[in-house]
């Protein structure tokens, strides 16, 4: 889901980001980055967040956010909750084969039929290596078609058949545009489900693992401290990989990779 961001205040989904212990002071608080990431659809950094359990209990853990669209186009907040590791019986929600899991765990996109409240419709996968999480958008949001448009009209290049397919099904591309090595792919974790490298493949797969090398194995994330503002702490413990929070009292336990608030 695209949002306009040019005003925060706006588009910030204030009551939904209170089930989260995260009120409208924390949340103006945030990060103008973060801000910008969260009301543009893009996956934000991990967050620690606290949550009201039906036993009364506060249960404190890291998970990232991103907005999205139901299929009413109204936002919809889905949460990212770091586990230990992913486990496709677990994870039954999107019915996932031993082989579907291991591409996932190796970097891969894949493309699934996934059904969801009901609503059966093909979509993209891509596991997030901080999380553990599926992170996963209907293939018709990507709007794939358009963005390789986009690319040949931009770069003033004709794609063959087999490079068109090749983005469709998932997998990352090298472009030889002008003389540069550009390689371009589906990458859930942007706004748009597609990401531009000025690079070749070995800099694409750099930049994707980036940012899980440099904070792997602290995971650090965004804290709300006693100084009543937000830094960048380590936040991931043993026990909280292993919590199953559920924010929705209609699913059942274990059943989902991500909350939907």
């Amino acid at each position: 889901m695209q949002l306009d961001n040019t005003n925060f205040q706006e588009a910030m989904p204030y009551d939904k980001l209170a089930l989260l212990g995260i009120n409208r002071e924390k949340a103006d608080k945030l990060p103008v980055d973060v801000r910008q990431k969260l009301v543009s659809g893009e996956v934000t950094p991990l967050m620690q967040v606290s949550i009201n359990a039906r036993n009364g209990d506060v249960i404190t853990l890291p998970l990232k956010l991103q907005m999205i669209a139901d299929r009413n186009g109204e936002p919809l907040l889905v949460a990212y909750p770091v586990k230990a590791t992913l486990n496709e019986k677990r994870d039954n929600i999107l019915r996932l084969t031993s082989e579907e899991a291991e591409r996932l765990r190796s970097g891969d996109v894949i493309q699934k039929a996934v059904d969801i409240n009901g609503e059966k419709t093909q979509q993209y996968l891509q596991l997030d290596p901080e999380t553990k999480s599926v992170i996963h958008k209907r293939i018709t949001e990507v709007q794939i078609e358009q963005k390789l448009k986009d690319l040949e009209k931009v770069n003033d290049i004709e794609l063959g058949t087999h490079q068109k397919q090749q983005v469709r099904e998932g997998k990352p591309m090298e472009l030889n545009v002008g003389g540069e090595k550009v390689t371009v792919g589906i990458d859930l974790k942007e706004p748009q489900g597609f990401k531009v490298v000025q690079g070749d493949m070995k800099e694409w797969e750099r930049q994707q693992k980036i940012k899980y090398d440099d904070l792997h194995p602290e995971y650090i994330g965004l804290v709300m401290t006693d100084k009543n503002r937000w830094e960048y702490q380590q936040v991931v413990d043993r026990q909280s990989v292993e919590r199953a929070i559920k924010l929705n009292p209609t699913e059942k336990n274990g059943r989902g990779t991500r909350l939907k608030i």
